[in-house]
């Protein structure tokens, strides 16, 4: 797979970074974070293609980024206990929606 298509696969999960300065390796954390939290199955099926495992449950256990939900679905696909997860141990602070 040639840089070209990688870069058509993660695009639609990247729009907020430039394309052509992203590192396959060098940012696998945010590449994986992001096709997490907003890949389709594209994206999700070059995932498991390019990363390990372990790189993969790193990144659900660590982002601050993910929603609930998806860490929930995550840790259910890897058989991870939520309260391992920065997700439901040190929530982040959102301002929105007013209440």
């Amino acid at each position: 797979m040639n840089n070209i298509d990688i870069k058509k696969i993660i695009a639609p999960c990247l729009w907020s970074a430039s394309l052509e300065d992203i590192d396959i390796n060098l940012d696998k954390f945010l590449i994986i974070e992001r096709i997490l939290e907003h890949g389709g199955d594209k994206q999700i099926s070059f995932l498991f293609n390019i990363y390990i495992k372990e790189d993969i449950i790193q990144v659900i256990k660590e982002s601050s980024y993910l929603n609930a939900k998806t860490v929930n679905y995550w840790c259910c696909f890897f058989d991870i206990k939520k309260g391992d997860t920065r997700c439901y141990t040190k929530p982040s602070l959102h301002l929105w929606p007013a209440s």
